[in-house]
């Protein structure tokens, strides 16, 4: 992998994966991105198949938009992570920023569970 495909804007995780050599991982312990809003564009990929159990996610999120934000915390519980940190960031900015961390929990942990927002 070069650059990115045509027509994209920034790599996939998997084709980040790639460029580092990590393709034959099968878990990526700790995940951290900060991307100055293309965590709305690229969340799905992060939980895409060919990728790496991520046993954490921690992720800055900016200027929540809305139905995609719901739709970014729905797939999350969907894939099995549970937030466990929220920070907003008010050193460098006004606050429309927010540190996120999600851990992965095996799907037992969630027999029973109901998440009002989560859609089947």
């Amino acid at each position: 992998v070069d650059k990115p495909e045509p027509g994209q804007q920034f790599y996939g995780l998997l084709d980040t994966i790639k460029l580092l050599g990590h393709e034959n991982l099968d878990v990526i312990d700790i995940f951290k991105i900060d991307c100055e809003k293309c965590e709305w564009k690229t969340f799905q990929d992060w939980l895409g198949a060919g990728i790496p159990l991520l046993h954490q996610i921690q992720v800055e999120l900016h200027n929540a938009p809305g139905q995609t934000a719901i739709d970014f915390f729905d797939s999350f519980e969907r894939a099995g992570y549970l937030r466990f940190h929220k920070e907003p960031n008010i050193q460098y900015n006004d606050g429309s920023c927010i540190e996120y961390a999600f851990v992965k929990v095996e799907e037992k942990f969630l027999e029973g569970k109901n998440f009002t927002n989560a859609k089947p």
